[in-house]
């Protein structure tokens, strides 16, 4: 069954029946009117090279006695004449070809994202192609602008595991909110309730002390407030060219700004007189 455990816990508690294995064959009808489905026996999932290509026993089979059957369909791509005379290049289940981090294909001007290039992921994955590719298209048509500088890459370093204070963090659970018995399981009304402040505490303490930033060098200035935020201090700042600029201390401020503020100050003051 292609879901969490808690998807088919809610599944079995609202009366339903999971049986896992089989793929349709054959819908029955009489009189019109549906009267069950043939199912037949699914022997392989996936092909040699892991690939989503089940395979079916035609000659194992069961008959389900039902009065609707409801069809969960996957979806393919059809292109039409949309990319007729254009120069994009269309590869494994007609999905088009891309570039990874600008999603241009090799018609400049035409770009991807979301199933149709990477095939079925979460939707975020989708919102953050389209955004990623808007980006993209804004660069496009700016004169003299490039696709590619400054752009977040997505290169992380895998973390120092023994520096995280979650405890076995690869097996760190997720936190599982409670139900409320009251409510039936069978209504339009979210059993479910809101984490304790103890599950609040575990769940923000496994997914906010992985210590990974990614900070845009196109718009940071480096004043350095963010390491002053950071609980976890997870954030620090290395200057690589100390030589370009004198830093000083905060505490040590008013020592350069009041005299360079006097100097100004002065000038003004001979610059109305004169």
């Amino acid at each position: 069954m292609p879901a969490s455990d808690d998807e088919v816990a809610e599944t079995e508690a609202e009366g339903a029946v999971v049986h896992c294995g089989w793929g349709p064959k054959e819908i029955l009808t009489e009189n019109g009117k549906v009267s069950g489905v043939v199912l037949k026996r699914c022997t392989a999932v996936y092909d040699e090279a892991h690939r989503f290509n089940p395979v079916y026993d035609e000659t194992d089979t069961v008959t389900v006695p039902c009065a609707h059957v409801i069809l969960a369909v996957g979806q393919s791509i059809r292109w039409g004449k949309l990319l007729e005379g254009s120069r994009v290049m269309l590869g494994r289940g007609n999905g088009p070809q891309a570039d990874k981090l600008t999603y241009q294909t090799d018609e400049p001007d035409i770009f991807v994202g979301g199933d149709v290039f990477t095939g079925p992921k979460f939707a975020i994955d989708a919102i953050a192609a389209g955004k990623e590719a808007a980006i993209s298209i804004h660069r496009f048509v700016q004169p003299h602008s490039s696709l590619t500088i400054g752009r977040n890459r997505n290169d992380y370093k895998e973390l120092d595991k023994n520096d995280i204070l979650v405890t076995d963090y690869d097996h760190s659970k997720r936190q599982k909110p409670g139900v409320d018995p009251k409510v039936d399981a069978r209504s339009f009304r979210d059993p479910m309730q809101v984490f304790t402040e103890a599950q609040v505490r575990a769940e923000t303490a496994r997914c906010l002390e992985c210590g990974a930033s990614v900070v845009d060098e196109n718009k940071c200035i480096g004043c350095a407030v963010c390491t002053t935020k950071c609980e976890f201090d997870a954030i620090h700042i290395f200057r690589e060219r100390p030589e370009c600029s004198t830093m000083r201390k905060s505490e040590d401020k008013l020592k350069y700004i009041l005299p360079y503020g006097a100097k100004q100050g002065i000038k003004l003051v001979f610059k109305k007189k004169g």
